[in-house]
């Protein structure tokens, strides 16, 4: 559930609480302007938003039929790693 605030009451509010633990929207001139996050919500999303961006690329790359057989990319990974 995320909560919605003017700048002033943001300050207040940061200045009394230790953990994040729900969005905040911070209004400045009555717009919604600002979405406050923890750090490790924000770090969860960059991850999240990377493997998308990986997963897609790879359903791309799949669809155009650059595949590569799991034995040979496996004896490659043994051979660049020693396992």
């Amino acid at each position: 559930m995320e909560k919605e605030i003017t700048v002033k009451e943001f300050e207040t509010m940061v200045n009394s609480i230790d953990v994040i633990e729900e969005p905040i929207i911070v209004k400045r001139e009555n717009k919604q302007d600002l979405v406050v996050i923890s750090l490790e919500q924000y770090k969860k999303e960059l991850f999240l938003a990377e493997l998308s961006s990986k997963l897609e690329k790879s359903e791309k790359e799949y669809e155009q039929g650059k595949i590569h057989k799991a034995r040979v990319v496996f004896k490659e990974l043994r051979e660049k790693y020693g396992y």
